[in-house]
């Protein structure tokens, strides 16, 4: 087994000597300690036992409006296909604060969560989703630094994107199809008559891009009673687009939990 140093001594000598301690108390007919018998290093612990536990799953949709969710947000866009956060609030320091963290939700349970997913779709692909998690009382060790191990989760990469807006819609300037009823009728940005007349389909659909579609971040985390949730996708940034060249949110469509309900610490023959 390889021994670790830890930029202050070698523990080869160490363990050696404890070794032959363990030794001398077998050949005296003494208890050995368990981590000896057992071949693992010499942690000051208790023997540990596996833990068995149930779950329960719970599922929340967008627009999430439930008790147990505060939205902590600058800007929500009520987009239809999901709950768009800002992913980044630094604005200029005159008129809000400098430096604000982005959007994120905070979901509460009762009981412990030990498994989050997250569904939804990139405004820009690829996209990523974070996790932060308020571990519950017991993951740490009494000598560890906590400031040294945020518990904070990134799942990056993820593609599938839904049509923007400024992809199958454009200004009428030249005549066109107009604006299906069903997206004049159902799309946030469409209920006004005005804007139906002055501005046409341009035919783009998911069936003309092979990138649309959905994605997913599996989080499986310490039991935790609050978890904060944001995400966003990439900004690429050129020049003279619509604005979709910035448009770098993340569409929360599904929250899935699953929480504890019951577990125990099961002891090995």
């Amino acid at each position: 087994m390889p021994i670790r140093k830890d930029g202050f001594e070698d523990r080869r000598e160490h363990f050696e000597k404890l070794r032959e301690l363990a030794k001398q108390s077998r050949e005296r007919g003494e208890p050995v300690p368990p981590w000896e018998e057992r071949g693992v290093r010499p942690f000051a612990d208790p023997e540990q036992h596996v833990i068995e536990y149930a779950t329960r799953t719970r599922e929340y949709h967008h627009p999430f409006n439930y008790s147990n969710i505060v939205h902590h947000t600058y800007c929500e866009d009520p987009s239809n296909s999901g709950l768009e956060l800002n992913p980044v609030n630094s604005v200029d320091g005159r008129t809000e604060p400098d430096k604000a963290p982005g959007d994120y939700l905070e979901l509460t349970e009762q009981d412990p969560i030990v498994r989050v997913v997250v569904i939804g779709s990139a405004c820009s692909p690829p996209a990523y989703v974070g996790l932060e998690a308020d571990p519950c009382e017991g993951f740490r060790r009494p000598d560890e630094v906590v400031e040294l191990m945020p518990v904070r989760f990134r799942i990056e990469g993820l593609w599938g994107t839904h049509v923007r807006g400024d992809c199958w819609i454009k200004p009428n300037t030249h005549g066109g199809a107009p604006l299906p009823e069903h997206f004049v009728n159902n799309w946030p940005y469409c209920h006004n008559q005005q804007f139906a007349e002055e501005n046409v389909f341009t035919g783009v659909t998911g069936a003309n891009l092979p990138n649309t579609g959905m994605s997913c971040a599996i989080f499986e985390i310490p039991a935790s009673r609050t978890v904060r949730i944001l995400g966003g996708s990439q900004s690429y940034g050129w020049t003279g687009g619509t604005g979709g060249e910035a448009d770098n949110h993340y569409s929360f469509r599904i929250i899935r939990t699953s929480v504890l309900t019951s577990y125990e610490a099961i002891v090995e023959e």
